[in-house]
């Protein structure tokens, strides 16, 4: 059984108009300071990653840098795969490809995981779930990912998560 863990970026401050540097944003010293938190969380439930996978903006990274620490001692994949407006299909068939893991983290932005997680779940392109930053929620899936036949295994806002630290 495949465990896919969606993760949103931590606090980063307010989005820049210019869409170029707005991918250089980092997280602030509170959203580093609550991410730790929630890895730790993330810990203390024996979460352990087989793989983090990312978007390659600057938030993001931080966020699986910071998730990876905790939990995983894999390298951190980065894809474009995960940056906005990205589209689902090639993400899940980059999913599928990684046969050898069990447990897998992405790492990335809104509107996107929220849609995604709809498409994996009910096969929606219409999103009825919304990830504050740096909540997280498991899904299951029985061999391949195939949209519409995943499962909701939780979901948790970042202060349950630190609760836990």
């Amino acid at each position: 059984m495949l465990e896919l863990y969606i993760i949103r970026h931590g606090l980063a401050g307010k989005p820049l108009e210019d869409v170029n540097l707005d991918e250089e944003r980092p997280l602030t010293k509170k959203g580093k300071e609550r991410m730790k938190a929630i890895a730790k969380g993330l810990d203390e439930m024996g979460i352990a990653f087989d793989v983090v996978v990312s978007s390659p903006l600057t938030r993001s990274k931080e966020t699986a840098e910071i998730v990876d620490k905790y939990c995983s001692d894999a390298d951190i994949v980065y894809t474009d795969l995960l940056k906005p407006g990205a589209t689902y299909d090639p993400l899940i068939d980059y999913l599928n490809g990684l046969t050898d893991k069990e447990k897998v983290a992405i790492v990335g932005h809104e509107p996107f995981l929220s849609g995604f997680v709809s498409y994996c779940l009910a096969k929606s392109k219409n999103s009825f779930i919304k990830l504050k930053k740096g909540g997280i929620l498991a899904l299951e899936m029985e061999g391949a990912l195939k949209p519409g036949q995943c499962k909701l295994a939780w979901l948790m806002e970042p202060w349950q998560l630190e609760e836990l630290a």
